[in-house]
């Protein structure tokens, strides 16, 4: 193990598993009902639905016309820290009601740096926040 860390607190700052969006049809319900908020180095699309308890799923998606799997996979996990730290924004919406919330974040530039990501992600985040909770019937 890396500078002393045990095997369980290596993974403590990890997304949890169950924040990951799967399924073939959550997915095609995302982009066919789904609300674009678009970006330079990647579009946010989202899809708000009811359910029986607030949650929030979310997926990173990178296409083919990126580049090869290395590449593709490396944006992936750099969009997928960046949100890990940026979630906090929308604590607000998983306290307003019982709404389920999925949210994926295309990767459009695969050489965007982790400082673009992080900085975009935490905009585009924010305003989905401001426009889930100022107007929650506009979705």
């Amino acid at each position: 193990m890396n500078a002393g860390l045990s095997k369980r607190s290596a993974g403590a700052f990890r997304l949890p598993r169950r924040s990951v969006l799967r399924g073939k049809d959550a997915f095609s319900g995302l982009f066919k009902n789904g609300t674009r908020i678009a970006g330079t180095f990647t579009d946010l699309r989202f899809v708000v639905t009811e359910g029986p308890a607030p949650d929030i799923r979310v997926a990173f998606i990178a296409g083919r016309r990126l580049g090869n799997a290395v590449r593709r996979n490396r944006g992936k996990r750099l969009l997928r820290e960046a949100y890990r730290l940026q979630q906090h924004f929308l604590d607000p919406v998983k306290q307003s009601s019982a709404t389920v919330l999925h949210i994926g974040f295309i990767l459009k530039n695969s050489r965007a740096t982790y400082p673009q990501l992080h900085e975009e992600t935490g905009r585009l985040v924010q305003k989905l926040a401001k426009m889930l909770t100022d107007n929650p019937e506009e979705s």
